[in-house]
């Protein structure tokens, strides 16, 4: 997928075009990130920061928020 990707990042240099072409494809959540890193020799960090702020992965943001609020409130109630 990494090498379908990289025409699209090499052109618009753009993290929505890149996200909106691998979700166009299926390739979501780690699958886009570990592309992400590879098309645009980012870390692990950078390459979430972009897959998040991207309008076509709202709903993946939508839930990782769901799940770490989760996540936060559990730590807070546990003994």
């Amino acid at each position: 997928m990494a090498e379908a990707a990289e025409p699209v990042w090499a052109e618009f240099h753009d993290g929505a075009a890149s996200q909106a072409f691998l979700k166009e494809r299926g390739c979501d959540g780690v699958d886009a990130v570990k592309v992400t890193m590879q098309v645009v020799g980012r870390g692990l960090a950078e390459a979430q920061r972009t897959f998040f702020a991207v309008p076509c992965r709202s709903d993946e943001l939508a839930f990782h928020n769901a799940v770490m609020e989760g996540l936060e409130r559990a730590q807070t109630h546990s003994p």
